[in-house]
């Protein structure tokens, strides 16, 4: 069970990534906004990424820069269809990681980020997600 749910998590954190750069979000994060007006779009995302990342403390540089480059070329590739089905699932309140190209992607970034980040970032979404439940 503890396997299952630890899955889950990480699937959930990956779904989470997916969307990072959807027009949603950009919408709503004036530094995004800006790195979409670069004349390199995507080491802007990069950077915004990095900056924002950094500020929660938790990973250290190397493991920032790793996370961010992953993240953001993981997110451009996905087709537009493919950014509507995760919102279309999330607004069914259904999780994208039932979906095969989520599945999929989550593993492509899981290679992309190495057992060690990948770990990582698991303990830190099982923290965060005890947390916000106690706060409940």
């Amino acid at each position: 069970m503890k396997n299952l749910k630890s899955s889950l998590i990480l699937s959930a954190l990956f779904s989470a990534s997916a969307l990072m750069g959807s027009t949603a979000f950009a919408a709503e994060s004036n530094a995004i906004q800006q790195a979409y007006k670069s004349a390199n779009v995507k080491s802007a995302l990069i950077g915004v990424c990095k900056t924002e990342t950094a500020k929660g403390g938790k990973l250290t540089a190397a493991e920032v820069s790793k996370y961010c480059t992953c993240a953001v070329e993981s997110d451009g590739k996905l087709t537009n269809d493919q950014k509507w089905q995760i919102q279309s699932a999330i607004n069914q309140k259904k999780s994208p990681a039932t979906l095969a190209f989520v599945q999929k992607n989550n593993q492509d970034l899981q290679t992309c980020f190495g057992p060690q980040l990948t770990g990582k970032l698991k303990t830190l979404t099982e923290e965060a997600m005890k947390a916000a439940q106690a706060k409940k």
